[in-house]
């Protein structure tokens, strides 16, 4: 957005010393899931004539912070409406008109992932265990808790109630409404957990 407004002196704040480090040289990315946004992010600071990337100590930005929650719980009046954007996935964009340092390059292999909720279904469908002893054990101690009713495997949690088993992308879907979307407020993880178990 600064770069179409032409904009070419730039000052960022971040309470994340990590990233503002990773930008700075200072600190190497090791993980592959932000690798990406961070060649995007610094292909996007070479363009510009100066960048001063600063770091905001969580205890100095309490004032955003309370602003930000409070934006999330302030109610509308009967008459009052408001639009709210929904984000559904943070994605880097797909064509990347800005070269790339060959020294970062790496290539993806997708990999299926088993499923977790498959070894219980199996069991509590077709009483079939896998062949790996701690499997077995682990399945046989575990399944009490579970129901596989109408092709849903149903979790029996502590306080009585059926909870739905969600697979991996249904999961990370309830966690980004949650956490980004319209009733999201960057919890951290505790608070997140508490977010989707009243959002149901």
């Amino acid at each position: 957005m600064a770069l179409d407004m032409k904009i070419l002196q730039l000052e960022i704040y971040d309470e994340s010393k990590l990233i503002i480090n990773q930008l700075l040289g200072i600190y190497n990315v090791n993980k592959e899931e932000p690798l990406p946004y961070h060649q995007y992010a610094s292909c996007l600071l070479e363009r510009f004539d100066q960048v001063f990337l600063n770091h905001v100590p969580r205890e100095e930005n309490r004032m955003a912070d309370a602003l930000a929650y409070l934006a999330t719980t302030m109610a509308l009046g009967e008459n009052e409406s408001t639009k709210i954007h929904v984000c559904h996935r943070w994605v880097t964009p797909r064509r990347l008109d800005l070269q790339i340092n060959e020294n970062n390059y790496m290539s993806v292999r997708v990999i299926e992932e088993e499923d977790l909720r498959q070894p219980l279904i199996e069991y509590l469908e077709h009483g079939k265990l896998p062949e790996d002893p701690r499997q077995r054990t682990n399945i046989k101690r575990r399944a009490p808790r579970f129901i596989f009713y109408k092709g849903t495997l149903l979790c029996r949690s502590f306080e009585g109630l059926l909870l739905r088993c969600l697979d991996k992308e249904e999961a990370h879907q309830a966690m980004e409404e949650a956490h980004s979307g319209s009733c999201g407020a960057h919890q951290s993880g505790p608070k997140l957990h508490l977010c989707i178990k009243s959002m149901g």
